[in-house]
């Protein structure tokens, strides 16, 4: 079948097009929560950490059950121990994995990591025992944010309660 080259023209430049929607947003600042898993698991689905809330050997599920992808808008906050905190509020993807993650895991940890593109450096910011199904969508890393990640992701998403703030 031979095209004319107006209509090859069209057909790339529509194919050009549909690629840019299907581009994936950069985030300089990357939050993942990851669940606790099974030390059965295959290496495929479980990597083992150390965790310290209780101290113990345990594995993490290798796809978080949230990310940054997840969330909408952040709630930064001065923790007790001079390092930064901050609350997650998650879109409807997002409350559903912490819902799920809440009630299919409870006793277990979920453990936080974040990353900058800035700083290229991955860190366990804390891990946290589930004690009750959580349903209103909200997850806060109640300390071990560093001034410059909470600054980062100030640029990123939506501050709650910022009056200055005009993003939607």
């Amino acid at each position: 079948m031979k095209l004319s080259r107006p209509l090859l023209a069209t057909l790339v430049a529509l194919i050009a097009f549909a690629s840019l929607g299907m581009a994936k947003k950069k985030y300089e600042v990357t939050v993942r929560f990851y669940g606790e898993a099974n030390a059965n698991d295959s290496e495929r689905f479980a990597k083992p950490i150390k965790l310290t809330n209780p101290a113990r050997d345990a594995f993490i599920q290798q796809i978080p059950a949230i990310s940054e992808r997840n969330i909408k808008a952040i709630y930064p906050f001065a923790a007790d121990d001079n390092s930064m905190g901050c609350a997650f509020l998650l879109d409807e993807s997002g409350r559903i994995g912490l819902e799920v993650l809440s009630s299919d895991q409870r006793g277990k940890s979920v453990v936080a990591f974040v990353s900058s593109t800035k700083t290229k450096y991955t860190h366990q910011v804390i891990d946290m025992v589930i004690d009750k199904p959580v349903k209103d969508g909200i997850i806060s890393i109640p300390r071990g944010l560093t001034d410059l990640e909470v600054d980062a992701m100030r640029k990123q998403w939506r501050v709650l309660g910022d009056p200055n703030d005009k993003r939607r």
